[in-house]
């Protein structure tokens, strides 16, 4: 959907596990670019809000896949870990509403893609515009049979869960829950 919300002389998709590789033409000088900022919640990401004024574009790294998937294309690259790495602080739930997110603050690569470009160009119409899709392919999923989906932070807040949690998502409801109380 993003791929379909943007200008196509405004984006690149590479697709693969460890980055860069030699079919990806020009990744690696993209990445290498002092503009280049990576959207990955690492230990040392600013708020996105940051940067304002810091550049006048930005070459903008989404990771695109599930939590695990992410964090294992990240391990696996390590040029990623050079790039200034940039997050969203939002206490926006996700409108991903069929499917089930970690927390309730997580959104869905779309989502974190659309936020991103509107505060990094001030600007509400990607929000907006690149979202409507995904509302309505919600909408159409709920209208033939789907049902929606509360976060699995909800669920167990809630003890409505109906499976033991991994150590993982224990652990990041832990420093989710910590975050919010302060």
């Amino acid at each position: 959907m993003l791929q379909l919300g943007l200008d196509e002389k405004k984006f690149y998709i590479f697709k693969g596990k460890r980055f860069p590789q030699p079919r990806h033409e020009n990744l690696e000088n993209l990445l290498k670019h002092p503009n280049t900022i990576l959207l990955y919640p690492s230990k040392t990401a600013i708020d996105i809000k940051e940067l304002e004024n810091e550049f006048t574009s930005y070459n903008l790294v989404l990771i695109d896949g599930t939590w695990p998937q992410a964090k294992a294309i990240y391990t696996a690259s390590p040029i990623l870990h050079k790039i200034k790495q940039v997050k969203l602080i939002t206490t926006s739930t996700s409108d991903y509403i069929i499917r089930t997110q970690p927390t309730e603050g997580c959104l869905s690569t779309l989502e974190t893609a659309a936020e991103a470009l509107s505060q990094l160009e001030c600007d509400p119409i990607y929000r907006k515009q690149l979202i409507e899709p995904l509302h309505m392919l919600c909408k159409f999923q709920l209208d033939n049979g789907a049902v929606t989906h509360q976060s699995k932070e909800f669920l167990l807040k809630t003890k409505t869960y109906p499976k033991l949690i991994g150590k993982r998502l224990s652990k990041l409801l832990k420093t989710t829950n910590e975050y919010i109380e302060h």
